[in-house]
């Protein structure tokens, strides 16, 4: 399926953002490539894993020209920052009419990565808890990113948690948490939040804990009994690896030699590889919590996650917190603003100049 509304020069070449070979920043460029063939489905130099776009032509029944479409690319596919890329139809959700076109490129990603993670702390949908089931409390690490804006939103909304505390720096960051629903909010500059939310008492402890700043091994002692601990920003675990990889379609694995498939795969290589990283420690601190459980988290396109994006961002229940968007010319700005740390929500590049055309969140 191609994602696209604008035409190049050439019917051959069309205008992405992309890099030249491996290396830094300087190798990020904005400018012509070849438009891609139907049978281009594999990993390639053009950046953009979501997309929102509008169906050109499609070989399923389920879609037809003119369709409008959002998700996310499966596994190392990617693509969407040009005006033109093949994506599988059956990872495609339709756009709802009241969800702009940014706001649907920005959530994906952010938001398959907070269910996948919510679903690993083995939380319950508030519509699926019986009702002598207790509403989770949740701990963000890092509420004001574009993971952490979604994470608390769905918290409050889909899962009804009775209390979501966040990390966030003092001022913009620390209001924007608070008016996405966040009950308690502790500024990491001043407040060190491992010691401030520490209790003896269980009632005040956290059912999941979503890690989105890389402190994952100040968490453990956080959790209530049986509670979950995911993080994003951790060294990634072998549980989490072979598991992206089965998600995932295996084409876009060809360039993993049967050496490093067998070592993951392997008992002994996935001993080893979890006790390299620190996760067999975090695993084992995480268990004395009353049977807790530590996951890392590789977000991936998936299908029936998006379309509860959709029916929350319908419910009212779910924005896209948008930093900043960029016009497709000016791509290596908006991959430095996220480089920066500074921003606020997502950043959205626009690959057309009306706001309807394909748009792209990185």
């Amino acid at each position: 399926m191609a994602s696209g509304s604008t035409s190049s020069a050439a019917a051959d070449t069309m205008q992405a953002c992309f890099y030249a070979k491996f290396g830094g920043p300087e190798v990020d460029q904005v400018g012509e490539v070849p438009r891609p063939k139907a049978q281009d489905l594999a990993e390639g130099q053009v950046y953009g894993f979501d997309f929102c776009g509008k169906v050109v032509a499609s070989k399923s029944t389920e879609w037809v020209a003119g369709d409008e479409v959002f998700g996310m690319c499966k596994g190392l596919r990617r693509g969407g920052l040009a005006e033109f890329f093949i994506v599988d139809g059956d990872i495609c959700v339709r756009r709802p009419p009241n969800m702009p076109s940014f706001d649907a490129a920005g959530l994906p990603l952010v938001g398959i990565t907070v269910l996948k993670a919510f679903s690993k702390c083995r939380l319950l949908p508030a519509a699926q808890r019986s009702s002598s089931q207790k509403a989770p409390r949740i701990l963000v690490l890092g509420g004001a990113g574009g993971v952490g804006t979604v994470a608390i939103q769905l918290a409050k909304g889909y899962y009804g948690a009775s209390f979501v505390a966040t990390t966030a720096s003092a001022g913009e960051k620390s209001d924007l948490v608070r008016e996405l629903g966040a009950d308690r909010v502790v500024n990491y500059r001043d407040e060190k939040f491992w010691q401030v939310l520490a209790s003896s008492s269980q009632d005040d402890l956290f059912d999941a804990i979503l890690d989105c700043t890389g402190e994952a091994a100040k968490c453990p002692s956080l959790l209530r009994d049986g509670g979950g601990l995911v993080s994003i920003a951790a060294s990634p675990t072998v549980a989490a690896l072979r598991e992206f990889i089965e998600e995932s379609d295996t084409r876009s694995f060809h360039k993993i030699t049967f050496g490093v498939d067998g070592f993951l795969h392997s008992t002994f290589g996935g001993f080893i590889f979890d006790r390299l990283t620190g996760a067999a420690s975090l695993e084992s601190k995480c268990r004395k919590r009353g049977g807790g459980t530590f996951a890392h988290i590789i977000g991936t396109g998936h299908r029936e996650y998006v379309e509860i994006l959709a029916a929350e961002y319908n419910a009212g229940r779910l924005r896209t917190v948008i930093d900043h968007v960029y016009p497709l010319r000016d791509g290596i700005q908006a991959i430095e603003r996220i480089e920066s740390g500074r921003a606020k929500g997502k950043v959205i590049i626009s690959i057309a100049d009306e706001e309807a055309s394909t748009t792209t969140a990185i």
